[in-house]
């Protein structure tokens, strides 16, 4: 449905009544009435007749031209839509729309001025326009020039440049989204000179923080996420590519290179590493592995998002409406939304995912030297299987005469082993021999009981002990173990529940270092991988184990059979062995003729362990280097990439009706014929589209692209409909100055911070955000931008900015998603019992204070409190997020546990100065308040500290609220009072405003 443009600024943006613009006004109007009918698509078009292209409007026809220019009632046109005669009336009554009287005269004049028709203004190349003239010494740059040109046209003037402390904080926030510190302000309104503004400017810009901040948008365009977003819902190892948007931001990578990289980085001439991670943009689609999915439809969908993304974010286009028919309303047919569909047709992915963190494509981002060390285990590992079969090869021939006098007894010795509780004997609580630097094998076999959720297998320390905790349920997840230190602990869950009246045997190993890869779990001879059989490292941590940690016995014998404990890692041939001991024997009283090749081989295993000295010294380097190479595989990132089919050509097939299964027309790739053509010699593959689409004759991505960091200052485009700038889109508020930047974009390199600093340097960007009632009633939604730019902050933003006032946020930097507070049993509601994210685990320490483009994301159940405050759920493709007022976004602000506990260290942060409140104002709303709003403030904080100290429990448990612990005791009446005071001040609407 087209924008319908608010009426009091119709006119406005139409221009004068007696010079008719086509594009303006006559297109938009037999678009919204005669295009279903009579417009692109050729399945629903009538009699033959087009109105979105001239020559069909004006060739004669069978009762006369449609439109005779210069005789508007001699128009089959003008006759048809003033008819009374119901058959004859168009459109017709069935479709209940009519076009009105003054619709009627627009269509009459245009006619009668000669019917003048133009290509719609969005596939017309912008060239550079003439930069208005302005006398008036206001303007600071072109842009200005542009906007004061239409003011002067609308009998209006800009209003006055804010106030510098509002301006500082403005920018701030506008580039790094943060805002500026007590100190910073007070120097910016110290500094008078001229070169401030731009001086403040370039340091923001080349802050770390100012990726972090622009890397939000392109992500939501890009629909990044953490997790694969359909059935299971999966966790997906995505992550750098976030962190490269976030470095191409800061690098200041031209636009064209950072198109060309994440479309097609791949078929790059020798493309390194970062350029296939580029091309994680089109990994971040939708995907899923569901049992009945049909993996052929399912490579549909993807082909078909990857198209309508790359249409939205580059083109502006609606693209995806000529997947199943030729468009409704745009030039775009069906043959050719296959034609752009084949350049992304001829991908290695898979249409199912394999519900895998690492769904191939795939690359591995090796530390320097990580790949050189894991080539060099891989060598001796491949030596080590040779020897290994040597010797197996040789002892298999005689196997059956040496097993004669084999000994079962002696089968495998234990060397190091610790045994604490067998056959049901319980032993007292000990102390073990671990910590950094010492690896262990705690081996535990234990029953579920029917009558039993949950079995704590070793008990909860008390608190500062560090220590081994082990527990599993029947309800939520398997075997569990934690490594308990006093600064925070190391957590690994087998995401399998146990199923009750079965002994388990569960392996837990620890390699010494201290990371979550440094624990893996067997449940008997089986690895719990991350693939099959997930599990989540979760707590941060400390890395204080004790050298006698302890471990406390609470499992009665009948559920706790058997506990032993390893001072070293088993290997896996250990543990198989250790698993099968106890069937040898019976295996060797039946006698070789009874066995099958794997009863022989398990025989043969354990016979050489036994009675081989020199295969267990192999089988130990052997453990050893796949240890080793496990190890390097777990610890070195990856993430998904895009990759072609080797000796293929991308091609496709017209879908009938967009169904996988309906193949018709075959197609190669190709573009719109409305727009350029590819050019000679280019390749016909995702890296020819990426270079045609930066073009410097394609009319629309650097429109698009400028429209869209526009809209991200001035919170609406010059373009309203970000995503649609077809028919169906609102025109451009200023088209002359859309064109001039565009132009002005590809002229200099497609510098996306050049055009940042044009934007904030303007004297229109510096506007006051105070508006008259005249400018409410000529101009409400600020489109002519007589006026600074007011909008709520984004989400990301209102939590970023909370713990940064606060003290609290951590700015460590990259690496994968952390979980933050949120309500417990979000993602169990949404979840399945074999997905790794039904279980919501949060993170401890640091991890909880990251900047929120950090944060995990969970397609299926995003953070609530950036849902709440309108972030997408990364499921498609977003270019403009939607602002919604409701209560429920205050009441996270005020309940919150995160915003609760920035509220609290913020009045730790003030609690000692000479005037807490003005200072926590201050840090708020990055300005001083005046007497009259110091009084009502003070006013709060005398009925909160009232209320208080005739509840102090309620004191106590306000300031316990959140994990980092109170630095400031002695007053904790006047901590909470002001916690409370803190939170009310990061609640005002000046707060979370963009002011």
């Amino acid at each position: 449905m087209r924008f319908l443009i608010i009426p009091a600024l119709a006119l406005a943006l139409n221009g004068s009544v007696g010079a008719i613009d086509f594009n303006r006004q006559i297109r938009p109007l037999l678009s919204d009435n005669c295009y279903q009918c009579h417009g692109p698509d050729s399945a629903s078009r009538k009699a033959g007749l087009r109105l979105d292209r001239e020559d069909s409007v004006k060739s004669d026809r069978s009762g006369g031209p449609i439109v005779v220019p210069g005789k508007p009632e001699q128009s089959k046109l003008i006759q048809r839509i003033t008819s009374s005669d119901p058959d004859e009336v168009m459109p017709p009554p069935r479709l209940h729309k009519k076009i009105t009287p003054e619709q009627v005269r627009l269509l009459k004049q245009w006619i009668a001025d000669g019917a003048n028709w133009q290509k719609h203004w969005a596939f017309i190349p912008p060239k550079k326009p003439t930069v208005p003239a302005d006398d008036s010494g206001w303007s600071a740059n072109e842009i200005d020039r542009f906007i004061l040109a239409r003011l002067k046209r609308e009998g209006l003037k800009p209003s006055p440049e804010a106030d510098r402390a509002t301006l500082i904080r403005r920018i701030a926030l506008d580039l790094t989204g943060l805002p500026p510190t007590p100190g910073e302000v007070n120097a910016f309104l110290r500094d008078r000179s001229t070169r401030a503004w731009t001086k403040w400017i370039g340091r923001l810009q080349n802050s770390k923080r100012y990726g972090e901040h622009r890397a939000r948008y392109w992500l939501d365009a890009a629909r990044y996420a953490d997790t694969h977003g359909l059935h299971l819902d999966n966790y997906r190892e995505m992550w750098p590519y976030r962190d490269w948007v976030i470095k191409a931001m800061n690098e200041n990578q031209s636009f064209d290179e950072f198109t060309i990289e994440q479309l097609a980085g791949d078929l790059l001439p020798n493309a390194t590493m970062e350029q296939q991670i580029a091309t994680g943009f089109h990994r971040c689609n939708v995907t899923t592995s569901e049992g009945g999915a049909i993996a052929d439809e399912f490579l549909v969908r993807y082909a078909v998002d990857r198209v309508n993304t790359t249409g939205t974010v580059w083109m502006g286009l609606t693209v995806g409406c000529a997947q199943c028919h030729d468009h409704k309303f745009d030039p775009v047919s069906q043959r050719e939304y296959y034609q752009l569909f084949a350049f992304f047709n001829n991908t290695t992915q898979a249409g199912m995912d394999g519900n895998r963190p690492d769904t191939p494509p795939i690359i591995r981002i090796y530390e320097s030297g990580k790949a050189d060390e894991e080539r060099k285990v891989r060598a001796e590992r491949d030596e080590l299987r040779k020897e290994l079969r040597k010797i197996s090869t040789a002892v298999d021939k005689k196997l059956d005469e040496l097993i004669e006098d084999f000994d079962t007894n002696t089968a495998v010795p234990w060397e190091g082993e610790k045994l604490y509780a067998r056959n049901g004997t319980n032993a007292p609580n000990v102390s073990l021999p671990i910590g950094l630097g010492k690896p262990f094998t705690l081996f535990v076999q234990f029953t579920m009981s029917d009558d039993y959720e949950r079995v704590e297998l070793f008990n909860q320390l008390d608190e500062n002990e560090t220590g081994i905790r082990v527990w599993s349920d029947t309800i939520n997840e398997g075997a569990e173990l934690e490594l308990a230190g006093s600064k925070g602990s190391l957590r690994v869950t087998q995401i399998k529940a146990l199923k009750p009246g079965e002994p388990r045997r569960i392996y837990f190993t620890y390699d010494g270092h201290a990371d979550p890869a440094s624990i893996e779990l067997w449940n008997g001879t089986r690895r719990m991988t991350r693939n099959r059989f997930p599990y989540l490292a979760i707590d941060q941590f400390g890395g204080d184990f004790a050298n006698d940690a302890k471990l406390k016995f609470v499992a009665s014998s009948e559920r706790l059979q058997k506990v032993a404990f390893f001072n070293r890692i088993l290997s896996s041939e250990e543990i198989i062995a250790m698993e099968k001991r106890e069937s040898v024997p019976a295996l060797i009283k039946a006698g070789p003729k009874k066995w099958d090749k794997f009863k022989r081989k398990q025989v043969l295993h354990n016979y050489l362990h036994a009675q081989n000295g020199r295969y267990r010294e192999l089988s130990a380097k052997l453990s050893e280097a796949n240890r080793r190479l496990e190890y390097i595989a777990r610890t070195t990132p990856l993430t998904h990439v895009m990759a072609e089919k080797a000796n293929a050509r991308p091609m496709a097939n017209i879908l009938e009706r967009g169904e996988y299964d309906k193949k018709r027309e075959e197609v190669t790739p190709g573009v719109p014929g409305a727009l350029p053509s590819l050019s000679d010699g280019s390749p016909t593959n995702r890296l020819g589209l990426a270079q045609w689409l930066v073009r410097d004759d394609h009319p629309l991505t650097a429109r698009v692209t400028v429209n869209r960091i526009w809209q991200e200052f001035f919170g609406v485009g010059l373009v309203k409909t970000a995503g649609d700038f077809g028919v169906q889109g609102e025109a451009p508020s200023h088209p002359d100055l859309l064109d001039w930047l565009a132009v002005d974009f590809m002229e200099n390199g497609w510098d996306m911070k050049r055009l940042v600093r044009q934007i904030v340097t303007s004297g229109t960007y510096r506007q006051s955000a105070r508006v008259s009632p005249e400018l409410i009633a000529r101009d409400p939604e600020n489109r002519l931008y007589a006026r600074g730019a007011r909008f709520r902050l984004d989400a990301e933003t209102i939590r970023d900015l909370a713990l940064y006032v606060a003290g609290l946020l951590d700015e460590k930097r990259g690496g994968p998603g952390v979980r933050p507070y949120q309500p417990a049993g979000l993602w169990k509601t949404v979840g399945y019992e074999n997905s790794n994210t039904v279980q919501f685990y949060r993170h401890y320490g640091d991890a909880l204070y990251r900047r929120s483009i950090y944060t995990f994301w969970k397609r299926t159940s995003p953070p609530p409190n950036m849902t709440a405050l309108d972030a997408p759920n990364r499921e498609a493709c977003v270019v403009r997020r939607e602002r919604t007022n409701t209560p429920l976004q205050a009441l996270v602000l005020l309940n919150d546990v995160q915003f609760i506990e920035a509220a609290r260290h913020l009045a730790e942060r003030v609690i000692r100065d000479r005037d807490p409140v003005r200072s926590m104002a201050f840090h708020v709303l990055g300005r001083g308040i005046d007497h009259e709003e110091s009084k009502i403030l003070n006013n709060s904080l005398a009925t909160f500290t009232g209320h208080f100290q005739a509840d102090q429990d309620a004191a106590e448990h306000l300031l316990s609220q959140g994990d980092k612990p109170n630095q400031e005791s002695s007053s904790p009446v006047k901590l909470a009072a002001l916690t409370m005071l803190a939170n009310q001040l990061l609640n005002l609407d000046e707060a979370i405003t963009k002011n």
